[in-house]
């Protein structure tokens, strides 16, 4: 893996509002969508629970932590969900970023559903699926998290970014 993962790595989380991301799954998501747009990466991916997952980019995550250039913390939602939060500080800061900006606002602000949709009907198109196989493959995967439309909103999502959705 290259050390320049780490940089921006620390970078995206700093390029957020208050330099922070709240949950793991939105990081995976967004680093895997921002990778199929040229981010400068090479975290690999699989196809897990919650769609693309990285074992990298968590141990990325994990190194960072340590080392201080940014602070995961565990938090427990009322229900007793666990959650975290990725926090960066001043100095995780990367200008070279800028370029990415529309996108890291755009995929910051989506729904956390729909940004897991996204990315992983994204991730079946990458596997070499046609829209309508990979549509059908989100479906069976994500079953009621597509409901309401948001499967659609996942693909208007893509759309906006600049990744096929069709």
């Amino acid at each position: 893996m290259k050390i320049e993962n780490y940089r921006w790595l620390a970078g995206l989380v700093a390029a957020h509002p208050n330099r922070e991301i709240v949950g793991r799954t939105r990081l995976q998501k967004t680093v895997k969508l921002l990778q199929r747009l040229g981010f400068p990466t090479d975290y690999r991916y699989t196809i897990y629970f919650y769609g693309p997952y990285s074992e990298d980019l968590q141990a990325g995550i994990d190194l960072l932590n340590r080392f201080g250039l940014i602070q995961e913390q565990e938090h427990r939602s009322r229900d007793g969900t666990v959650y975290y939060t990725i926090r960066a500080g001043e100095e995780a800061e990367l200008p070279q970023i800028e370029r990415f900006r529309e996108v890291i606002d755009e995929l910051s602000e989506a729904d956390p559903v729909i940004l897991e949709l996204a990315a992983t009907y994204d991730a079946f198109r990458e596997l070499g699926c046609g829209h309508e196989d990979a549509f059908r493959r989100l479906r069976r995967k994500k079953g009621g998290k597509c409901n309401e439309g948001r499967d659609s909103q996942a693909l208007g999502l893509l759309e906006k970014i600049g990744l096929p959705a069709k």
